[in-house]
Order: C-alpha cells, then structure tokens, then sequence
C-alpha cells in the first residue's frame, strides 16, 4: 500500500493545466468572458510553472505556460480595451433613430385618427349590450345571470 500513488499524484498536473490553459485562451476574446480568462490563465499558469518546477511531463508544462501566458496577455488587453466602453457614448451615428415628442404625437394621432370608426362601433355596441349603465371609466357591470349555474353566456 505504501508504494500506491495517492490520488493527487495519479492525475497529471500538467496535462490538467494545459486543459485550464485552453479554457482561458478560449475566453480570452470576448468582452463578457475576458475577464474569467483572465482569472483562469492565471490559476493555469501557477499549476503549470508548479509542474514544470516538479519535473513532471516538461513538454505539457512548457506549453501549458507558454499558452496560459498568451491567454492572460489576450484576456488583459480585452479588458482594458473595452473597459471604457461600458456607459460610454459612442462616436458616429445611431443605429436606430429615436423619435421626437412631435413625431410621437403626430404618430399616435394618425393612428387614432385611423381606428376612430371602429372605437365608436365598440363603444356604442357596449352601450347597446349594457344598457348604457357603465361606470365612469370602468368595465361594463356583469349580468345578474351571467354566472348563475346553466345561464348561456351568449343569451341574452
């Protein structure tokens, strides 16, 4: 039992932190995730400078280094490139133009202007089926036999 590796010795560090190095080298370029690359590359590039020092698999180590260090690079130049961006006007023109208060006025009287005819036909057709008593504003009141057991809402 004595001579049996312990579960720490069985996996290769190295080889674990060229997977931490591919993982930050992957979020190294997008703006959302460049700063879990960040973090990433450099816990890859801690394990891999310890396995290179233990002598371990010195091929995955060095480039387990050398691309944990790349991605760390990548993810801080993301960063500090975008990081002024966030809340910042931008120059040039909008994509997409806002409209005035006049416009907005004008826009929403046009289509008022449209549904006109079909708002009145409602509104007198709700008179007709309420029998004119309606609250001020509010909803139509409910027929007395609107939910009586086996009245037909349609009846009426």
């Amino acid at each position: 039992m004595a001579g049996e590796p312990t579960a720490a010795r069985r996996v290769p560090s190295a080889r674990v932190a060229f997977g931490f190095a591919l993982a930050a080298a992957a979020a190294s370029w997008s703006p959302l995730a460049a700063p879990f690359g960040l973090v990433v590359g450099l816990a890859a590039a801690a394990l891999s400078w310890r396995a290179l020092r233990r002598g371990g698999a010195r091929r995955w180590s060095a480039a387990a280094l050398g691309l944990s260090v790349l991605a760390v690079i990548a993810s801080a130049l993301v960063v500090v490139t975008t990081a002024g961006s966030v809340g910042a006007d931008l120059p040039g023109q909008p994509v997409l133009k806002a409209r005035t208060a006049e416009e907005l006025d004008r826009t929403l009287s046009q289509a008022a202007d449209r549904t006109r005819a079909e708002r009145e036909r409602a509104r007198a057709e709700l008179e007709r089926l309420t029998g004119g008593a309606r609250d001020a504003g509010g909803a139509p009141a409910a027929r007395p036999d609107a939910g009586a057991p086996g009245a037909r809402p349609d009846a009426g």
